[in-house]
């Protein structure tokens, strides 16, 4: 959902205030008014970013779409299977080809001992339509989402393919998933806490972030 930054900052401000544990943001002293704002409207990016990345799966929007074009590594629908994820990917919501039994939602990375298992010569082993892998890898083009794999030929196509992007602010707007609003607050205001050297506020501006992205 699409919201102003400067809705977002207010609510930080109001957020950090009630938590302020001795003393009001009017009180913090060389702190001013325009420098807290800059320092709160700098962490509103950060904040979503991190809390949607680590956020559990039930609390996501529904993501945007990708998955313009496929790469083969053998032939058109046989075997694995290669896509260039968009530029401001952040999270996989879910992937599915036309011919598995459901969709992947996790997706592997290199570092996993499953990716390895992939490349093995015994069919058994690797991803199939009836348990499905995704790995997500670095390549010089980006990121790219490998998928293991199809088996119904040529008509094979992409069922469903949606993911979370990077949330980044845009003429004073900022896209964000709406049931993780509350926890992005307030991890913005665990951010800007950290920076005015406020442990105490820090701490409990973070646990309910948590509470409230969990």
């Amino acid at each position: 959902m699409r919201y102003k930054v400067a809705d977002l900052k207010r609510e930080v401000r109001i957020a950090i205030d009630q938590n302020m544990a001795s003393v009001q943001l009017s009180d913090l002293g060389d702190i001013d008014t325009l420098s807290l704002e800059d320092i709160i409207e700098s962490k509103i990016a950060d904040a979503a970013r991190i809390v949607e990345q680590n956020a559990a799966f039930h609390l996501l929007d529904r993501g945007r779409a990708f998955a313009d074009s496929i790469g083969w590594n053998a032939e058109p629908g046989i075997g694995s299977g290669h896509i260039h994820l968009p530029d401001d990917f952040l999270r996989l919501l879910a992937f599915q080809m036309s011919d598995w039994s459901y969709p992947v939602t996790t997706a592997i990375d290199e570092s996993n001992p499953l990716y390895k298992m992939q490349a093995s010569r015994f069919p058994g082993i690797r991803g199939c339509p009836q348990k499905p892998v995704v790995a997500i890898t670095q390549q010089p083009i980006g990121l790219v989402l490998e998928f293991y794999s199809c088996t119904a030929g040529k008509d094979v196509y992409v069922k469903r393919a949606r993911y979370i992007p990077i949330p980044q602010i845009r003429k004073g707007h900022i896209e964000i998933c709406e049931k993780l609003k509350s926890a992005i607050i307030y991890y913005a205001g665990y951010l800007t806490a950290l920076s005015i050297n406020n442990v105490d506020l820090a701490k409990n501006m973070l646990v309910t972030s948590k509470e409230l992205s969990t």
